[in-house]
């Protein structure tokens, strides 16, 4: 049977992971077929993140943790994906922003054949909800990378993706980002070497109500880092 690891990464959730981590643990028992488990990432939490992922992870067998005292979702998944053998590396953001509802089209996607299917906020069928200044950051963004980077790709930090092993073992060790800017780098590596099948399918999201991301000083940062890894590829 294939196996599937989704990765949740999280900093400080005390207060929404035990809730997030029973709904996923609902939807897949009820829609998942394949052999799956869920793996919380802990990023150097302070709060109680750390008591709540050892008792999440003794009360229901399919669920797995781990801690790092070192934060950055990069290196969450960059840890998780090497570190827990499958056939298809998911992640997902414990805000649920994404309906879950969409988790077995991302798996399937893999398994079926694409080395990385990712969610988009922005194809025609896709149903986000944002507000308007996020959604010009978010765009803004996008333009950016078109301005740097030949791609199909619009949308790189939608926290809903899934890869093969193939790309764990052959673009992953080239990642070098390990926060934020880990899913652009990722997408941009995997796209620009023209080797590997991407699939990006329609999602529904809702945007959140509470974000840890410093907007401006995370977009200085994303343009930084595609400054180096337009240098990088040249």
């Amino acid at each position: 049977m294939k196996k599937i690891s989704l990765v949740i990464p999280v900093y400080n959730e005390e207060r929404v992971l035990e809730d997030s981590v029973e709904r996923l643990y609902k939807y897949m028992l009820g829609n998942i077929k394949y052999d799956w488990t869920i793996i919380i990432a802990n990023n150097a939490s302070t709060d109680d993140t750390k008591e709540i992922i050892d008792k999440l992870s003794q009360r229901f067998p399919n669920v797995k943790g781990f801690h790092l005292e070192f934060k950055g979702r990069g290196n969450a998944l960059k840890y998780a994906w090497t570190h827990y053998k499958a056939d298809a590396y998911a992640y997902c953001d414990v805000d649920l922003a994404t309906d879950i509802s969409h988790l077995k089209e991302l798996f399937d996607a893999v398994l079926e054949g694409n080395n990385v299917v990712t969610g988009s906020r922005y194809l025609e069928t896709s149903d986000s909800n944002r507000t308007i200044k996020r959604l010009v950051l978010s765009k803004g963004y996008i333009y950016l990378i078109k301005l740097f980077f030949k791609t199909n790709l619009n949308d790189f930090q939608c926290g809903f993706k899934a890869v093969d092993d193939k790309i764990v073992q052959e673009v992953l060790p080239n990642v070098k980002n390990k926060k934020w800017f880990f899913d652009t780098e990722l997408l941009i590596l995997a796209e620009q070497s023209g080797k590997y099948k991407i699939k990006q399918i329609p999602v529904a999201w809702k945007e959140g109500k509470e974000t840890k991301v410093k907007i401006f000083k995370t977009v200085y940062s994303y343009v930084k880092n595609l400054m180096k890894l337009k240098r990088r590829l040249k």
